[in-house]
């Protein structure tokens, strides 16, 4: 179990990540000249299994990006609260899965357990990821919102971001 003093300071970490403060790798702007960056921009539709703990669903009007969104919800990491009691933060692993290879993060979520919105960020792995992304390095982020049951779902979610592509 943890102390508050840690508690705490995971919050804090975790809100630093997820709102771009605290930059884990150098930014899109000190890319290479010769990498190619595009603005990510896409919707999809969630649906939460609470056995397996996977978010998964469609990705459209994605261009690149367009295929199947699969989010794992890393259990083991646990669940850290925030100072609002009602919002939590926790991390996933995501997969986009698209005709052009797979893309890969791990992002920080955080979301309302009273509403069930939330929003997710992280930056592209550009070892995991495979096909065309491949190399690619960049961020994304995924804001999502229930348009069924706050706690079942499905979320309603929009996809933005960069990508820098390697060359």
């Amino acid at each position: 179990m943890m102390n508050t003093k840690t508690r705490m300071l995971m919050t804090l970490l975790a809100l630093l990540l997820t709102c771009g403060l605290f930059p884990l790798e150098q930014s899109a702007s000190a890319q290479s000249p010769m990498s190619e960056c595009k603005k990510l921009k896409g919707r999809g539709v969630q649906f939460f299994d609470p056995v397996t703990g996977v978010v998964s669903g469609p990705v459209t009007n994605a261009g690149i990006l367009d295929g199947t969104l699969e989010d794992v919800i890393d259990f083991n990491a646990g669940f850290v609260l925030t100072p609002d009691p009602s919002v939590f933060s926790y991390t996933t692993d995501l997969t986009i899965t698209t005709i052009h290879g797979q893309l890969k993060a791990s992002p920080v979520t955080i979301q309302s357990g009273v509403t069930g919105a939330g929003t997710e960020w992280g930056h592209i792995d550009s070892n995991a990821s495979t096909g065309k992304f491949a190399g690619a390095t960049g961020m994304i982020v995924i804001t999502f919102k229930p348009i069924g049951d706050p706690f079942n779902g499905p979320w309603e979610a929009e996809i933005s971001g960069e990508i820098c592509f390697a060359n």
